[in-house]
């Protein structure tokens, strides 16, 4: 048997043999805007798009002998090992969310800079999907026999609903034990409950052609613009805007506009949500007038702030801190006014009493999604194994967590979150304010920082194999 020293030296080699190649694969996926939707009736469930970039890594793992299973185009599977034996699944998604406005790189290229890679995915979750892959890719190269059944599986619809999981759930064997490489490093053990649910008024201005802001429903927007009727009101408005609010005009109509600082809706703590940047000088200016402008400043307090304050839902327990509300989706037009909420609750809490408390918040509420919260018990054998391995690599004595974020975990049982994400400080790259973050322009991925998570995941896999052999000794 070799040596810890030795294996490290073996690993370490390893990956800097592979590193241009891995950087090719994971540039190859990010090409393919595989931005999903869902329709269960045809071929491609989750599209054209997400069915290329799921034939990609299908096509990759047999390029690497690995035994690959096409799920009906809502899951990749990928094997090595005994299928006889115990499972354990390492899942992650295809899909992205849609590129939005303000990049500097072009989303789709693959930009390759001052050791980061740029592009929609390269973090969320392509970058990882692929490292993983080249994680098996050392077990099998190097001929380690395994005392478990590996199945890495990758989704297509994680971005809009997890359709793709719930499908798999229903029509195979989900392995017995799971870690979704969608998350940070260490230990992810549980996750909030998501309530999506959409807040409907009248907004009675005929003044306005249409308010809108937001690309994605768990994305914080970072774009807002209202249009509004030319006319001799709305033209003497105009010098008293202040310059974060940007106008153009055209013989009928007058776009106002605003950017502000995009993000994951489950991480909003430093986001700005455009919506707001928008509403705010519009509503001290009093551009709108009466229950227009009582509406509007109600739709403000919502998305100015992201505790769920302003709909008297605010809570938070030990576990899993606070809750937090983002508005995500505004589209105003024709007199009604639709504004799409995430919230993301505490394990401890209902969502029951939530959706109670949002009926008497003066909206009328519409297309409710629930997910529930999701937790694993972490003094387990298996959590054992991968946080020690992660501080091994690191040398960072974090402990397990419980975070905002959704993930594949909250669908499946025996699953936890770990990696790949890690601390990386982006100032080389000097990115204007809000860029280089998930689900935001010009997000990035470290590469150092994916060398150690592949790291991670090689010395992670070898940990459980051999926890799962002393299991069968024991036995």
């Amino acid at each position: 048997m070799m040596s810890d020293f030795a294996m490290d030296e073996k690993i370490r080699e390893w990956i800097e043999q592979q590193q241009g190649a891995l950087l090719e694969d994971i540039a190859g996926f990010v090409r393919i805007p595989s931005v999903a939707s869902y329709d269960p009736s045809s071929s491609y469930p989750f599209g054209e798009r997400c069915a290329e970039a799921l034939q990609y890594v299908l096509d990759l793992g047999q390029r690497y002998g690995f035994q690959t299973i096409n799920r009906e185009y809502y899951c990749a599977e990928i094997s090595i090992g005994d299928a006889a034996k115990r499972s354990v699944g390492i899942w992650g998604h295809a899909d992205v969310v849609p590129a939005g406005k303000g990049w500097i790189y072009p989303p789709f290229a693959c930009t390759v800079r001052d050791g980061f890679l740029i592009g929609r995915g390269v973090q969320d979750n392509k970058g990882a999907v692929i490292a993983v892959l080249y994680a098996l890719r050392f077990i099998q190269e190097l001929g380690i026999p395994l005392n478990y059944h590996l199945r890495h599986i990758i989704g297509s619809g994680e971005e809009i609903g997890m359709h793709d999981v719930a499908y798999y759930r229903k029509h195979y064997t989900i392995p017995d034990f799971n870690i979704v490489a969608d998350s940070g490093f260490p230990v992810c053990y549980g996750e909030k409950g998501m309530l999506s649910v959409t807040l409907n008024c009248d907004l009675s201005d005929r003044s306005i052609v249409r308010l809108r802001g937001g690309e994605a429903s768990n994305s914080v927007p970072g774009y807002a613009e209202l249009v509004v009727r030319r006319d001799d009101a709305a033209i003497a408005k105009l010098s008293s805007l202040p310059p974060v609010i940007q106008y153009s005009e055209s013989e009928e109509e007058i776009i106002l506009s605003a950017a502000g600082k995009a993000g994951h809706a489950a991480f909003p703590h430093g986001t700005y949500n455009a919506i707001a940047v928008l509403l705010e000088p519009l509503l001290e200016c009093a551009w709108f007038e009466g229950s227009v402008h009582k509406q509007l400043e109600k739709i403000y307090e919502i998305c100015r702030y992201h505790d769920g304050l302003a709909l008297d839902i605010q809570c938070e327990d030990a576990i899993s801190g606070a809750l937090t509300c983002v508005g995500t989706k505004l589209q105003a037009q024709d007199g009604k006014l639709a504004l799409e909420l995430n919230i993301r609750y505490p394990i401890q809490q209902s969502s029951e009493t939530m959706l109670q408390q949002l009926e008497g918040s003066g909206f009328t509420l519409s297309h409710v999604h629930i997910s529930e919260p999701s937790y694993y018990n972490p003094d387990t054998p298996e959590v054992d194994r991968l946080m020690k391995v992660y501080r091994d690599v690191t040398g960072e004595r974090a402990e397990p967590f419980v975070m905002g974020g959704g993930t594949y975990a909250r669908k499946l049982s025996h699953a936890v979150g770990f990696g790949p994400g890690l601390p990386a400080d982006l100032s080389p790259l000097h990115f204007p304010e809000g860029h280089g973050h998930i689900h935001g322009p010009d997000e990035v991925q470290s590469i150092p920082n994916l060398l150690t998570a592949l790291k991670i995941y090689i010395k992670a896999l070898l940990e459980l194999n051999e926890l799962y052999k002393s299991k069968d000794d024991a036995g």
